[in-house]
């Protein structure tokens, strides 16, 4: 594996991309895919644990959009984008739920 790759080991000396043999490319291009897909499904995980444990009330944020929007600056649509996709049952219940109590009032 390359281990020059600034993708792979950003304390490495930084190589120009053109002086890579082809070989050490797409061992870069396989493996960083790789990070970034574990990176994505530990992201969503945590997204979607964030939202069942209600952490946006307990630290002061009105929902968890607004926390995520603050603490991973990301716009909220970006932040209600990824707990759709983290949590979209528990989003679709809270969101029945606040509904039937509106009626009800």
């Amino acid at each position: 594996m390359n281990t020059h790759s600034t993708a792979l080991a950003p304390d490495a000396p930084t190589w120009r991309w053109s002086e890579l043999p082809d070989v050490d490319l797409l061992r870069t291009l396989v493996e960083t895919e790789r990070r970034r897909r574990r990176l994505g499904a530990a992201m969503v995980a945590a997204v979607a644990e964030a939202e069942r444990r209600g952490l946006a009330a307990d630290t002061g944020y009105r929902d968890t959009a607004d926390l995520l929007s603050d603490l991973l600056r990301i716009s909220p649509s970006e932040a209600r984008r990824r707990i759709e996709y983290a949590a979209p049952q528990a989003r679709s219940r809270s969101r029945k739920a606040w509904r039937a109590m509106t009626m009800a009032s």
